[in-house]
C-alpha cells in the first residue's frame, strides 16, 4: 500500500449527483491579485447553475491565503515561494482529507494553488492520477529558469518534482509525466519546452489544434492520461481566445473558442475514471458584466453535468 493511503478514502470514480466545490482563494503565484477574488465572484452562479441540472452542489469551503499577492521588489523570491508552498500545503491537507463520495470541483485563484489540489487529491487516491493540463502556457519553470518570476508559471514542474523544495516538497505523489500532457500551449520558454521533453509530457500545442481540430486532440489525451487512479482537468482561462473571454491574468492570442472546449469537455460526462476538475485564473475585475463569468459555468457544466444532458 502506499505511503499516501494510509486511512485515506478513495474519491468517486466518475461524476455522482453530489459535487463539492473548494475555492483556493489565492493569487500569490500571480503579478496581480485579481484572480484570488474568483471564488467570492463565482460563489453564487457556479452551485446555482449546477443544481439546474439537478446535482447536489456543496459549497464546502474557500481557503485565503494569508497574505496578499506579494510585491516581487519587496520579497525575495525565496519569502514568495515559502508563501506560495504553504498556501498549497493547506490546499493540500484539505483535499487529501477523507471523503464521501461527492466529486470534487477546485475554484482558484491562481494555477499555482494546482500544485495543492493535484497532490492532495493523489494522496487521498494513494497514488497520482493521470492530468490534463489545459493551458496557454506550459508552467514549467522553476526559480532557476523563470523569465518573469511569477510562480504561477512553476506549477506543473514542480508537481512533477521539479524546482524549489517549497513547491516541490508539497506532500503527495507526484504525477507521471507519461500520463500528463498539455494542451492549448502556444506562449513558451525553450527552458520549459526542453524540461518537459526530457520528462516525456505530451504537448498538444494550438498549431495542432487547428490542423486535426480539438475534438481529435481531446480524444488523444485521454488514452494519455487514464489507467490508475483515474484522471483529472485543469483548466487555465488562458487557454481560450481573449478576444472571446478577456478576463483572465495572462492572454495570450490565437486560443481556443470556448464553444469548442465545451464541446471536448462533454466527452468527459459518465466517464467513471474522471476524478477531479479545476478552473483557475478568472478575473472578476475584468468582467464587470459577468460575460466570462458565465462562460466559467458553461465550462463547469460541460465537464460535470449528468452524463444524460450530454
Amino acid at each position: 500500500m502506499s505511503a499516501f493511503n494510509s486511512g485515506s478514502t478513495p474519491l468517486p470514480r466518475g461524476q455522482t449527483a453530489r459535487l463539492r466545490i473548494t475555492g483556493a482563494a489565492s493569487a500569490l503565484g500571480a503579478p496581480h491579485g485579481g484572480c484570488a477574488q474568483a471564488p467570492g465572484a463565482l460563489r453564487a452562479l457556479l452551485p446555482e447553475r449546477l443544481r439546474a441540472l439537478g446535482l447536489g452542489v456543496e459549497w464546502a469551503q474557500t481557503l485565503r491565503a494569508a497574505t496578499a499577492p506579494p510585491d516581487a521588489a519587496m520579497q525575495t523570491m525565496d519569502e514568495r515561494l515559502a508563501a506560495a508552498g504553504a498556501f498549497a500545503r493547506t490546499l493540500s491537507d484539505s483535499l487529501a482529507a477523507p471523503g464521501d463520495g461527492a466529486f470534487p470541483f477546485i475554484v482558484g485563484g491562481d494555477h499555482a494553488v494546482a500544485i495543492g489540489t493535484w497532490r492532495g487529491l493523489a494522496r487521498r487516491l494513494g497514488g497520482a492520477p493521470g492530468l490534463i493540463w489545459v493551458d496557454a502556457h506550459l508552467d514549467s519553470h522553476t526559480d532557476a529558469t523563470t523569465h518573469s518570476g511569477n510562480i504561477h508559471g512553476m506549477p506543473l514542474a514542480a508537481l512533477l518534482g521539479e524546482g524549489a523544495p517549497a513547491l516541490v516538497d508539497v506532500p503527495g505523489p507526484r504525477l507521471n509525466p507519461a500520463r500528463v500532457c498539455i494542451v492549448g500551449a502556444r506562449d513558451w520558454e525553450n527552458e520549459e519546452d526542453e524540461r518537459l521533453a526530457r520528462l516525456g509530457v505530451r504537448i498538444f500545442d494550438m498549431a495542432e489544434i487547428h490542423r486535426r481540430g480539438l475534438a481529435a486532440i481531446f480524444a488523444d489525451a485521454l488514452e494519455i492520461v487514464r489507467g490508475e487512479h483515474g484522471f483529472g482537468v485543469s483548466i487555465d482561462l488562458d487557454a481560450l481566445d481573449p478576444l472571446a473571454l478577456p478576463a483572465v491574468t495572462c492572454p495570450a492570442a490565437d486560443g481556443i473558442a470556448p464553444r469548442a472546449l465545451a464541446d471536448a469537455l462533454l466527452t468527459l460526462r459518465g466517464r467513471d475514471d474522471f476524478i477531479a476538475l479545476e478552473i483557475v485564473e478568472y478575473r472578476p475585475d475584468l468582467d464587470p458584466r459577468g460575460h466570462d463569468a458565465a462562460w466559467v459555468a458553461e465550462l463547469a457544466i460541460a465537464a460535470i453535468g449528468p452524463a444524460t444532458c450530454a
